[in-house]
Order: C-alpha cells, then sequence, then structure tokens
C-alpha cells in the first residue's frame, strides 16, 4: 500500500494546493473539486500523520476505509462531511468517481499540541475530540458550511498571503470545533431522512423507466416544487433531476450486466430519447459508453471464473 498525496492542480474541475505549494506545516493538501464528468477513482492509500477530511457540497462521493480488519463502505452526500484518520488504509471503489462538488483538506497531527497553530491546551483538545468522534460520516449545519466557504476562499482562492492564511486558519480551526462539538451533542444522525423525500424515492424506483419530471416526484412528495427542489437537494445531496439521471444509469448497468438488450432497446427502456443521449449520459458519468462497459464486465467475469476454476481439484 502506498502513501498518497495529490499533486499540485489548478484547472475548472479541481484545485488542488499541496503542503509544498502553500507552505503551512499545519495542513497538507488543501483542494476544491468541482467534478463534471467521471473521474478515475484514486487506489486504494494512507497518510501517516494526517487526518483527512471531505465536506460535501453536490452530488454522492463514494468512500471505503479498512476498519478493524474489514471494509466498510460509505456514500457521502451534500452537506456532510467524512473524515480519515491516519494510517487508515482508504479509497473511493472501483468504479470511477461520478460528477460532484466537495472540499477537502488534511490536518497535521504529528503533534497533538500544536494543531493549527492553537496552543497546547486548545490543541490537545481538539485533537482528543477529533479522535473520540463516535461516527465519521456527519451531517453539516449550515453554520459549518459558511465557516468552510470562509476558510476556502482565504486559503484556497486569496491572494494567499500571510494575512489571508492567518485569517482562513482560524476559521477552518471554528469549523472544526462546531463539527465536533454538535457532533458529539448528538445533533446529527445520519439515518434519518425526509419521510416525504422518502416517499419520492420509492416513487422514483418504482418508475425508473418512465421520464420523470420534477413536477411529478413533487407531487408524490406533497411538497410544493419549490420546496421539494429544496428539500431533496439538502437530504439527497443532488437535485432532483440530476438523481433520477443517475438511477436510471445504476439500473443500466445491472441490465447491461444480467441481460442482452441491445443499447438502443436499453435506452428507450429507460425513458430516454435516443441511444446516442444515453450513451453520452453513460459515458460522462461512468467514464466509458455502455458497449465498454459490457464488454469491461463479461471480462472481469470471465477471469473471475477462470480463477475460481482453477482452484476445484
Amino acid at each position: 500500500m502506498i502513501e498518497l498525496f495529490e499533486n499540485y492542480c489548478w484547472t475548472k474541475e479541481e484545485q488542488i494546493l499541496p503542503q509544498k505549494v502553500h507552505g503551512m506545516q499545519e495542513l497538507g493538501n488543501i483542494s476544491h473539486h468541482n467534478l463534471l464528468s467521471a473521474k478515475k477513482p484514486f487506489p486504494v492509500h494512507y497518510h501517516s500523520d494526517f487526518i483527512e477530511i471531505y465536506c460535501m457540497i453536490n452530488g454522492v462521493r463514494n468512500s471505503s476505509v479498512f476498519e478493524n480488519g474489514s471494509l466498510h463502505s460509505y456514500s457521502v452526500s451534500a452537506n456532510e462531511a467524512f473524515l480519515v484518520y491516519p494510517f487508515e488504509l482508504h479509497y473511493n471503489g472501483k468504479q470511477p468517481q461520478k460528477p460532484c462538488e466537495y472540499y477537502a483538506f488534511q490536518i497535521n497531527v504529528q503533534n497533538p499540541d500544536s494543531l493549527l497553530g492553537l496552543n497546547p491546551e486548545y490543541s490537545r483538545n481538539l485533537y482528543q475530540r477529533l479522535l473520540s468522534l463516535k461516527n465519521r460520516h456527519l451531517r453539516l449545519s449550515s453554520t459549518e458550511t459558511s465557516l468552510l466557504r470562509t476558510a476556502f476562499h482565504l486559503l484556497l482562492y486569496s491572494d494567499r498571503n500571510a494575512a489571508s492564511m492567518t485569517t482562513g486558519i482560524p476559521f477552518l480551526t471554528s469549523f472544526l470545533f462546531h463539527l465536533t462539538h454538535t457532533s458529539s451533542s448528538g445533533e446529527k444522525n445520519m439515518l434519518e431522512i425526509d419521510p416525504r423525500i422518502q416517499q419520492a424515492l420509492n416513487y422514483i424506483e418504482t418508475n425508473i423507466s418512465k421520464p420523470l419530471t420534477v413536477e411529478e416526484l413533487a407531487r408524490s412528495s406533497h411538497y410544493s416544487v419549490s420546496r421539494f427542489k429544496a428539500r431533496f437537494k439538502e437530504e439527497i445531496g443532488y437535485p432532483p433531476s440530476e438523481y433520477v439521471t443517475v438511477q436510471k444509469i445504476e439500473h443500466a448497468k445491472h441490465l447491461l450486466e444480467t441481460s442482452n438488450e441491445t443499447i438502443t432497446d436499453l435506452a428507450y427502456s429507460l425513458g430516454f430519447s435516443s441511444s446516442n443521449y444515453f450513451s453520452a449520459v453513460f459515458n460522462k458519468i461512468m467514464g466509458c459508453t455502455p458497449r465498454e462497459y459490457r464488454r469491461q464486465f463479461h471480462a472481469q467475469e470471465m477471469q473471475q471464473n477462470a480463477a475460481a476454476a482453477s482452484l476445484v481439484p
């Protein structure tokens, strides 16, 4: 396994500042990702002296962590945070990362008495709070999101001079104290979901083969359209229309794996207007065409069957 850090990058979709660029010993990588198309997943890796935190803004990011000898997988949505601790093996799955937006940063915890420039008392307190969290998967409040955005504006997008860095670190520290305080008081429950939004999710699952409109989904939830769109985004992490598209692609993957249905028939069966449009959407989300996905899946299946057969005496 490798210790992996991302390199400097400044593109439309990703802005990444490694420690050797921003120069702050308190932090490792600082980054903002706004992926507009599928991205190759990271391999299994670890970080020896850093706690890594992802904070989702839009979409969903899958994360898998080896905990106590077992692999645990998480689906992290908008307005949620996810923590990975030092030396934990982790990655974000074997499939390409779907389009999403998130902030990420790494806290240097090599010396628990000097986190983020805090004095020993406050530093040790924050360190213990972070390591004693009962749940690594947390919901973000509007206050925490606001603190996070301000911190990243100062640390990542300003002129990155001494003044902005000196101001940005306290905002990031406030975000962390707020995050650990509210989570320890039991205010964050990752299992609850708005029952009306759940009704809409059930409706989507039942009618996945149909062209679904936001107005139709709002009616199924008994919310107004504007209220439904806002609540759906808060709860699920995607706008309703994007979520429907993602679920159609997930259903398409299953059909590509288990049936011989043509790409054209499959596209129409899921409510797409044409096979070309379906293929374009599939490629954007999965990083390959439906035909390539089917070929890759069956090739992998044949390899697994051959490996299993070689073990039979």
